[in-house]
């Protein structure tokens, strides 16, 4: 560090960060900010200047930086918002660089209610979004406020427009998101595809992005005669103007600071030093923004750049080689140093890459090999080629483009190969902090222990070790039963072990996706590679749509866990519904058994009993499928959305049994309809959790219900105030946990 200083200054800026988050003080926390009056967040106010503009089918989305809250005609100053407004609320044409006045509900930005669910208030905080607005009237004040703004947005769309005439329509997206950071028409398989090769960051705007842009434009300004201190600057103010039109994210900034930085050294004959320089630009961007210290882009990019820094010298030394080199000598050495810096890359990023993504790509280093060097063709002949189609030179920009669309084609054929691969993903699930720490401690011990090879071998040990336990899971990290929140519906998954589960529905009427963006990060977050099976209680959307997605998926290969059975009930009035959800089931290779009454599924310590439906010609929810768990002396009854003919049916079957229960699913997300009063005498639980969605417009939980529940039931859990609830063993019994309501109820199992 002493030869390093900005090495040094730059660490303890992140740990002073840390620490100062660590204390609760407000600017480095993830806490909602403090407005200036207690005012009705219904009816806000704001005002501000648009920045960036989102437009989709429905909605539309509004960026506003220097935003003011306006109370009793004063105006108090705010982070940026967030605005979400449809369109037909749109009544006046509005764009970037115009100043906006915006009526609508303001809100908080949420947290994760689930495990593995992406963590909308990190990535907002980190760049300065603080709140969402849901908006129901937007006024322009000042046409081209910012003029800035308005020009970069202008060249932006221009450039949008230009790619559009050169590159084929399915081909738009994949440009639009290399060339310019705008994801929106990107083809989702096509995202996963590049997942799965490991190569995901050639579809974000990154450093490696601006580093072929800026070399190549100061390459051909020297060769084009450009003094050396002209071509520099040149290339270093396009690399910053590029950055700011793509989105100015934190590797982009990273990459234009360290660009300059080197460019500025050439120009004053001063040394350059790689690390320090990404130290400098370590330091900038975590004072624009202390919150950076927690994004995953920021610490993903610095990351690469401390393996290829620090951890490649460290343990591949390099031999020099005298005397002229013939080519394939050339190439081995090419192909030696990419080997080693994807190594060290790997060490680096490896729990990361775990931390925030919960899977690996098996074939990630080997795929870079040849993504990288094609790489710079690819942008360089899309960038050109697009910005032709910009200017109207459309023939020729085709030409210049088929180079970039070749290359891509050649992507997509190696995805589609590997991903017919079974282990192509390996899913390693979300290991603790702790443990990522430990491991970052044991390597940095690797590393400096340089001249003491038995020392170092040792170390080696511990670091393999190490990954073992980034992978493993410890006693306490073991769950029996899951409640996720999916808004409005349903989902519950038993943990068979530490790598499989069944499922008890899965579905919402208020969350779009919530197959893709709820649940199955949830089971690879938790390092779920298969699911046991799948139990449908009845087909209503809020209890299939996400199972329907995940067969999906699993069908077109697009995840990699594993579904084996599908456990339907025959049921007359779905019977359309149950041929779609087979249809699914047998695209993704998925057995499909139909239970009823009496069935029984038994894996390890855990038994399912089928409690309902008896018959097939009950109405929907009348015949929802109703289940007894039983793991040791634990007891659960989960009751789908049975009411009415169906629970009498099965309160008198619970009645003759005369068995109590430690946890009750509530039936029909806390209809005042369900769970009557004998119900509840019958079963008596200790615990009941209720699956419903904020605001939904059924009133769920009723009041009515509540108040049964309270009489009857020790303890009240709903995902809809806490999220997901979480059931852990312990040596005392179970142990109830809730995400966001952080309530912890212990019992003991009832004897048998």
């Amino acid at each position: 560090m002493s030869k390093r200083p900005l090495c040094g200054a730059a660490l303890l800026w992140a740990v002073m960060l840390w620490l100062l988050g660590q204390m609760q003080v407000s600017a480095f926390t993830f806490q909602t900010p403090k407005l200036p009056l207690k005012i009705p967040l219904e009816k806000a106010a704001v005002s501000g200047e648009i920045y960036k503009k989102e437009e989709f089918t429905l909605y539309t989305n509004l960026y506003i930086k220097n935003a003011n809250l306006t109370i009793n005609s004063k105006q108090y100053s705010i982070d940026d918002v967030k605005v979400h407004i449809k369109r037909e609320k749109c009544s006046t044409a509005f764009c970037c660089g115009d100043k906006v006045f915006v009526k609508g509900r303001l809100e908080e930005i949420p947290l994760p209610a689930n495990l593995g669910q992406f963590n909308e208030r990190v990535y907002n905080y980190a760049r300065g979004i603080k709140w969402y607005q849901s908006g129901e009237s937007v006024q322009v004040l000042k046409k081209n406020f910012n003029l800035f703004l308005k020009w970069q947005n202008k060249i932006k769309e221009m450039w949008i427009k230009g790619i559009s005439k050169v590159v084929p329509e399915d081909k738009i997206g994949f440009f639009e998101s290399v060339l310019l950071g705008e994801k929106r028409n990107l083809d989702s398989s096509q995202k996963i595809l590049f997942q799965i090769m490991g190569c995901a960051h050639i579809l974000a705007i990154s450093g490696l992005h601006l580093s072929i842009m800026g070399g190549g434009l100061l390459k051909i300004l020297q060769r084009l005669s450009v003094p050396f201190w002209a071509a520099g600057s040149i290339s270093m103010i396009a690399m910053i103007l590029y950055g700011g039109l793509t989105g100015s994210g934190a590797a982009v900034m990273r990459a234009a600071i360290m660009f300059s930085v080197w460019i500025g050294a050439l120009i004053w004959k001063r040394t350059y030093d790689f690390l320090s320089s990404a130290a400098l630009a370590c330091i900038l961007l975590l004072i624009k923004s202390p919150l950076y210290l927690y994004d995953s882009s920021f610490l993903l990019s610095f990351g690469a750049i401390l393996g290829l820094g620090l951890v490649q010298p460290a343990l591949f030394s390099k031999k020099m080689q005298r005397g002229k080199k013939t080519l394939g000598e050339k190439i081995k050495n090419l192909f030696m140093d990419g080997i080693k810096g994807g190594i060290a890359v790997w060490a680096v990023l490896l729990p990361m890459m775990m931390y925030f993504f919960y899977e690996i790509s098996v074939f990630g280093i080997i795929i870079n090999l040849l993504v990288l060097p094609t790489a710079g063709i690819l942008l360089i002949s899309g960038c050109v080629g697009s910005l032709l189609g910009m200017c109207g030179i459309i023939p020729l920009g085709k030409l210049v483009t088929a180079a970039a669309l070749l290359i891509l084609e050649a992507y997509i054929s190696v995805g589609k190969a590997i991903q017919n691969i079974p282990f192509a993903v390996w899913i390693t699930g979300k290991p603790a902090l702790w443990k990522c720490v430990c491991y970052y401690v044991v390597l940095f011990l690797v590393l400096w222990i340089k001249k003491e090879k038995q020392c170092r071998k040792f170390f080696y040990g511990i670091l393999v070790f190490c990954i073992l336990l980034l992978y493993g899971k410890l006693p306490w990290e073991t769950r029996s039963l899951t409640f996720l929140d999916v808004g409005q519906g349903d989902c519950i998954c038993i943990h068979t072990d530490n790598r499989s589960c069944f499922l008890i529905d899965g579905g919402s009427s208020s969350v779009s996706g919530v197959g893709k963006y709820r649940i199955l990060p949830f089971l690879k977050a938790f390092g779920i590679q298969e699911i046991k099976g799948i139990f449908v209680s009845h087909t209503d959307l809020d209890h299939i749509s996400g199972i329907q997605e995940i067969l999906e998926c699993a069908g077109k290969k697009e995840t990699y866990i594993k579904v084996k059975t599908l456990f339907l009930s025959e049921c007359e009035e779905t019977k359309e519904k149950l041929e779609a959800l087979e249809e699914s089931a047998r695209k993704a290779g998925c057995k499909i058994v139909y239970i009823k009454k009496g069935t029984k599924i038994r894996e390890g310590k855990i038994q399912l009993e089928c409690l309902a439906p008896d018959r097939k010609d009950l109405e929907c929810n009348e015949g929802s499928q109703a289940f007894r768990m039983t793991k040791g002396k634990f007891k659960a009854l989960f009751t789908g959305d049975i009411e009415g003919e169906g629970e009498n049916e099965l309160f008198v079957e619970l009645k003759e049994r005369g068995e109590k229960y430690d946890v009750l699913k509530v039936a029909h997300h806390g209809s005042k309809n369900s769970t009557k009063e004998e119900f509840l005498e019958a079963i008596s639980p200790k615990a009941s959790v209720i699956s419903c969605g904020k605001d939904n417009s059924y009133g769920h939980p009723h009041k009515e219900l509540l108040e049964r529940l309270k009489f009857y039931t020790g303890k009240i859990f709903s995902t809809m105030e806490e999220g997901e609830i979480r059931l852990t063993e312990s040596k005392n019994g179970f142990c109830i946990e809730s995400r966001l309501g952080k309530k912890r109820y212990l019992f003991r199992g009832n004897e048998p």
